[in-house]
C-alpha cells in the first residue's frame, strides 16, 4: 500500500530521544509580503501544501515578530521540528538574518532588514523562541526548475507562433555585481525552457536592479534598447516578469514601447506550490538524518 505523505512525515520526524514522541514536523513559509492581493496570492499558493502539512506563513523580510507568530502557530499543533522554506527569488535573500533569528548562528548581521527597507536598529532583535529542531532552505526560486516551466508556459500562452517574436525576461536583480551576475546566470538557465519551445527568435534576460538608482538607470537603458530593437519591422516582443506576483515597475520602465505581456509573475501557478512542497520534503529528511540540525 502506498504510504501517504503525512504518514511519512510522522515517521521522519519521530524523536530520536524518545520513542514515545511522534509529533510531525511543520512547515514555515517565509515570503516578502506586500499589498492584500500580493499576500492573498501567496496564501493561495501555500493552501494545497497546508492541506498535507501543518503550515504557517511569516510575511516580511525575515521579520522577527511574524516569524515568532508563525512558530507559535505551529507549536499550537504540537510541532517539534520545523522546515523553513524561503519563498524568495535568490538564495542570498535575508539568509544571515534568518539563520540568526532562528538560532542557527550566533553572529548577528551588521544591520537588520525591515519590511520597509534596511536600517539600523537600536539594539539587536532577540532570536525566535523555539526548542525543537529547525532546517532552512538554502535554495530559492532562481534555483527551481519548476520556475522554468512557468516561464515557458507563459511565453507559449502569449505567442502568436509567427517566428517573429523575441522574449525578454526581467528580474529584480541585486546591487552587488557578483550576486547580480549569479541572478542572470541562473535566470538564463531557467530561460532555456523558453528557448526549447522553438517559437522565438531571441530570448534574453535582464535585471532591473531596481533598488540601486545608478545601476537601475543603466539597466533601464539596456532593457528599453532590447525591446525597441526587437520590435522593429515585423518583430514583436513578449515581456515576462520574473517576480513572485505582478508586473512590478516594468510598465513604467517600458512606457511608450511596443510589447506584449500578461502582467503576472510566477503566481498564480501550481508549480510554485509544487516547489514549496518538494523543498519541504527535502528539509524534513535533513531534519531526521542530521543530528546537528
Amino acid at each position: 500500500m502506498r504510504t501517504t505523505f503525512f504518514a511519512i512525515l510522522l515517521l521522519l520526524c519521530a524523536s530520536s530521544v524518545s520513542a514515545q514522541r511522534s509529533n510531525p514536523c511543520g512547515l514555515m513559509v517565509m515570503a516578502h509580503g506586500g499589498a492584500e492581493e500580493w499576500d492573498t496570492a501567496v496564501k493561495d499558493a501555500v493552501a494545497p501544501v497546508r492541506e498535507k502539512i501543518p503550515t504557517s506563513i511569516a510575511f516580511g523580510m525575515a521579520n522577527p515578530e511574524t516569524m515568532q507568530a508563525a512558530v507559535a502557530e505551529l507549536e499550537a499543533q504540537n510541532i517539534d521540528c520545523i522546515a523553513v522554506v524561503r519563498l524568495f527569488m535568490s538564495a542570498h535573500s535575508f539568509l544571515h538574518q534568518t539563520e540568526y533569528l532562528l538560532g542557527l548562528r550566533e553572529d548577528a548581521p551588521p544591520f537588520f532588514i525591515s519590511h520597509h527597507g534596511p536600517h539600523h536598529h537600536h539594539g539587536t532583535p532577540a532570536p525566535v523562541e523555539f526548542q525543537g529542531k529547525i532546517a532552512i532552505s538554502q535554495t530559492a526560486l532562481l534555483d527551481a526548475p519548476e520556475m522554468g516551466e512557468i516561464l515557458a508556459a507563459n511565453a507559449r500562452a502569449l505567442s502568436d507562433s509567427s517566428g517573429n517574436e523575441s522574449v525578454l525576461i526581467i528580474a529584480h536583480g541585486a546591487g552587488d555585481d557578483t550576486v547580480n551576475a549569479e541572478w542572470l546566470r541562473k535566470l538564463d538557465q531557467l530561460s532555456d525552457t523558453v528557448r526549447e519551445t522553438g517559437l522565438f527568435r531571441n530570448v534574453a534576460v535582464h535585471s532591473l536592479r531596481e533598488d540601486w538608482k545608478e545601476k537601475r538607470s543603466r539597466s533601464e537603458v539596456e532593457i528599453r534598447e532590447f525591446v525597441a530593437e526587437n520590435s522593429e519591422g515585423e518583430g514583436r516582443v513578449i515581456v515576462l516578469p520574473f517576480r513572485l506576483f505582478g508586473f512590478g515597475p516594468y510598465a513604467e520602465v517600458l512606457e511608450g514601447l511596443s510589447y506584449k505581456s500578461n502582467g503576472i509573475g510566477l503566481l498564480p501557478d501550481p508549480n510554485v506550490s509544487a516547489w514549496i512542497e518538494r523543498t519541504a520534503k527535502e528539509l524534513f529528511i535533513e531534519l531526521v538524518q542530521d543530528p546537528d540540525v
